[in-house]
């Protein structure tokens, strides 16, 4: 695929309402196989640490799966974070230095009944600057129906909202609020880019199939948390000076 051009009306709702898609970035055969390369590596790591007896780095539902480091720890998987569509996603957006914040899968199971409430991603670890990138990769297609994530646009204008714990995760919108924004449907290769300060949730799968779905969140460097004035130190570093790091 073609390295992807960001245009200026991409850019205006980004601005504006907080969110713009960025479709067909990757072919389908790509997705695919990143799909297998994540599943292999959830399998080995739900092993390993089930040999261990812990849970650490992946928490499973019956509805829902997120196995997050991924990228640190495949390696095939950290070369796809360094592709350059993603360098020229952030380059343009976020500037000269930018490394990988975060990065999980999330793959939601078939004919469920709950939604992954609204949040934004700053409410987990509030960091300086923010807001930070988050590119949602759609692995197979996410619609309306198999649970694709909806937006509250402009809601990243307001910065920082309060969020309260819930079974799911934290929580900066009512479920029975009236607004319950725009659902943001994406092909699979297609990306949904939001600030990390845009509320956003993701709906139920009523579908017979799983929605795979691949998280990818880089930020400015350096970057700080908030919480405790540390600097956060990244392990994956995208770009400095605008060039590529090895």
């Amino acid at each position: 695929m073609a390295i992807p051009v960001i245009t200026d009306t991409q850019k205006a709702e980004l601005n504006e309402r907080g969110y713009t898609i960025f479709p067909d970035v990757f072919t389908e055969d790509e997705m695919n196989s990143l799909a297998v390369r994540i599943e292999t590596y959830q399998k080995r790591h739900e092993e390993a640490i089930a040999a261990k007896g812990g849970t650490e780095g992946l928490s499973r539902a019956s509805e829902i799966t997120f196995t997050d480091h991924l990228a640190e720890h495949d390696p095939e998987i950290e070369a796809f974070t360094r592709r350059p569509e993603f360098v020229a996603i952030c380059g343009e957006l976020l500037g000269p230095d930018v490394d990988l914040y975060w990065n999980q899968s999330v793959f939601k199971m078939p004919e469920g009944e709950k939604e992954f409430p609204w949040h934004q991603d700053d409410g987990y670890t509030p960091v300086t600057p923010s807001p930070y990138l988050t590119l949602w990769l759609s692995l197979n297609g996410a619609t309306s129906e198999n649970g694709t994530v909806s937006v509250l646009p402009g809601s990243h204008k307001n910065g920082l909202a309060p969020h309260k714990p819930s079974p799911l995760g934290l929580v900066c919108h009512d479920a029975d609020d009236p607004d319950q924004g725009v659902s943001v449907e994406v092909s699979a290769g297609g990306i949904a880019a939001f600030w990390s300060t845009t509320m956003h949730k993701s709906g139920v799968n009523r579908s017979k199939g799983i929605r795979k779905a691949y998280i990818i969140q880089y930020s400015k460097a350096p970057l700080m948390s908030l919480q405790t004035g540390e600097s956060i130190l990244n392990g994956i570093a995208l770009t400095r000076s605008g060039t590529p790091v090895a």
